[in-house]
């Protein structure tokens, strides 16, 4: 199986930008790939989308959020999953920790969004982590059981599902967790979907300070189906060396 890589643009970019840089990824033969998925801000989508159809490029589009409400009505500023399945939206990146953080995202908005994603035929890709008290004072394994919890209220069927892990703690900071923590915490993700999810295909991934020095060892791990890079996704040359795994 693929590794599924993908590049969190946060609130970053331009048009300028994007023209460069997805003209790049249409040639290379690392990045040119439906497994590379590129997250763009909601404004960026339909220019994304309109390049890679003229380029013929075969890299995928995700959003960085969706709105909690329903798929039309009288909601400001808002944008559906209608919306961005329109553009093009095949993965959907859901309870960041930066949105649960700064905009204060509760469970029931989460649950919402990942419904309104799956009624699109969206993948949700579906954020979890601990902030680095709760590692310190070893209560992360109840932290993160809690946050995974919410996919048990979905209502809307679902087969595939992505799930990362990224631990506050390692997220632009340059700290990265040991192999053996990573490891501990996706094999605790999959077995809760085992157990609690048993029809559900899974895709775990890692995300917090991925680069191309330590993507390598990172995507090795047998537990790893792809990770989730922020900043070094912002240069081609940085986001290249972490899609030549």
């Amino acid at each position: 199986m693929s590794k599924l890589i993908i590049a969190n643009w946060k609130m970053n970019g331009s048009i300028e930008q994007i023209e460069h840089d997805l003209s790049i990824y249409a040639k290379s033969i690392y990045t040119n790939n439906p497994s590379v998925v590129l997250a763009l801000p909601n404004i960026y989508l339909y220019i994304a989308s309109q390049i890679k159809n003229k380029l013929g490029a075969k890299f995928s589009l995700a959003a960085q959020d969706v709105s909690e409400f329903a798929n039309y009505g009288a909601y400001t500023g808002e944008v559906s999953a209608t919306m961005l399945k329109g553009l093009g939206t095949k993965y959907l990146i859901i309870g960041h920790s930066e949105r649960r953080t700064y905009l204060n995202e509760t469970d029931d908005s989460l649950l919402n969004k990942i419904d309104n994603t799956l009624n699109e035929k969206i993948t949700p890709i579906f954020c979890i982590g601990e902030p680095k008290d709760i590692r310190e004072n070893a209560k992360y394994i109840d932290f993160l059981q809690n946050q995974l919890e919410i996919l048990l209220k979905v209502k809307s069927s679902f087969d595939n599902l992505v799930i990362a892990y990224e631990p506050i703690w390692a997220i632009g900071t340059g700290v990265v967790p040991t192999s053996e923590q990573i490891s501990e915490v996706l094999k605790l993700i999959k077995a809760f979907v085992q157990n609690y999810l048993p029809h559900a295909k899974i895709t775990v991934l890692y995300g917090g300070s991925v680069s191309g020095v330590n993507a390598s060892e990172i995507l090795n791990l047998p537990e790893v189906n792809g990770v989730l890079v922020g900043g070094a996704s912002l240069k081609p040359d940085n986001f290249i060396s972490i899609c030549t795994y």
